[in-house]
């Protein structure tokens, strides 16, 4: 091909904004059943074929979890801070979502899945190195705006697109949807989704793009045989995690039936904490009642109604045992006076009841 015909195909490329190539960041799938339907047509015991087909996340529900588009990021460390979101139905732009300036968008992983849901409220616990890989936004005319503009958004059976564009305006990927392909087939009980593994290779007009009736994943790798996302994750070298016990740390005295604080600090731990006691120096070990939620460094504990010389207490992650500390030194439960005095009036009652049989 002559450089003027070659010149003259990427002029032609950039005014449609048509994005053949693999990118930064690509379409994976979106919902276009209707509100009224649900996924695979039938009703709410079983689809039309007689099967249940649901979504990983939702269920078998009607609308299949309202309007949601999913994206996957291909490059790592990508920032895609105030990046643009254009939605097409019909060969028109219906909206533009603006991302916005918030640290979350700073700095993804390779193989993150970005799920923006019109119902669904926003979830960015994102955590690679804990095995978290989803970020959800919600984009709602009743949104709070933290993480994308408060805006609705339509997705449909009826030839829906969209167009991903970067800080600078520039179209980074898409148009990708029906009517780009597949060419058309995507109906009102069905979604659109990737029937390949996400990468750099993947264009917007891949014939892999493909609709399905049967499963749909929000927020996980895609299911028509099974999505992998193995090549495209960074092995991720584990986050330095620690914890340290403050109190009861050694030598202390409880009273039984007490209330007092169980303190903590703990660094690289986003996930729950497990406190537990031990009355027998550590021999075993009973995990506090109710459970301990989070991690806020501190649980009000109800000493337990047991005299112990030898008590310890042991934090721990939830998710990586190895990530625990205890009390340097054992500490004491004692009954209270209180207790005591119960004690005393029992004696002396059981004491008159045997003297008067």
């Amino acid at each position: 091909m002559s450089v003027s015909r070659m010149t003259a195909v990427l002029i032609v490329l950039t005014l449609f904004g048509v994005n053949v190539w693999g990118a930064d960041i690509i379409l994976n799938e979106y919902n276009a059943v209707d509100s009224n339907d649900f996924l695979g047509g039938g009703d709410a015991s079983a689809d039309e074929s007689g099967g249940r087909a649901s979504d990983s996340y939702f269920g078998r529900v009607r609308g299949n979890g309202g309007d949601w588009f999913e994206l996957v990021v291909i490059k790592d460390h990508l920032d895609i801070r105030s990046w643009q979101l254009d939605i097409y139905e019909d060969g028109i732009l219906d909206e533009t979502l603006t991302l916005t300036a918030n640290s979350i968008w700073k700095d993804l992983r390779a193989g993150t899945i970005i799920t923006v849901s019109e119902d669904l409220p926003s979830d960015v616990s994102y955590d690679p190195n804990a095995g978290d890989w989803w970020i959800n936004v919600q984009a709602n005319n009743n949104g709070d705006g933290l993480y994308i503009e408060k805006s609705s958004f339509p997705v449909s059976s009826s030839n829906w697109q969209l167009r991903i564009r970067n800080i600078a305006g520039q179209v980074v990927f898409g148009p990708a949807g029906e009517g780009i392909s597949p060419a058309g087939g995507i109906s009102g009980t069905e979604v659109f989704r990737l029937e390949d593994n996400p990468s750099d290779t993947v264009p917007a007009n891949s014939t892999d793009y493909d609709d399905g009736d049967d499963f749909s994943t929000f927020g996980s790798p895609n299911r028509w045989g099974s999505q992998s996302f193995s090549k495209l994750r960074p092995i991720l070298a584990p986050a330095a995690a620690t914890l340290t016990v403050l109190a009861p740390n050694g030598d202390e005295t409880l009273a039984m039936a007490d209330v007092v604080d169980v303190s903590w600090e703990s660094e690289g731990i986003s996930e729950t904490v497990r406190v537990e006691f031990s009355i027998d120096n550590g021999y075993s070990w009973t995990e506090v009642y109710p459970p301990n939620v989070g991690n806020t460094g501190t649980y009000k504990w109800l000493v337990p109604l047991v005299d112990a010389p030898q008590a310890l207490v042991r934090v721990s992650s939830t998710t990586r045992p190895a990530v625990y500390d205890m009390s340097d030194k054992s500490f004491t439960i004692v009954g209270s006076p209180m207790a005591s005095d119960v004690m005393s009036f029992f004696d002396l009652a059981l004491l008159a009841s045997t003297w008067l049989n």
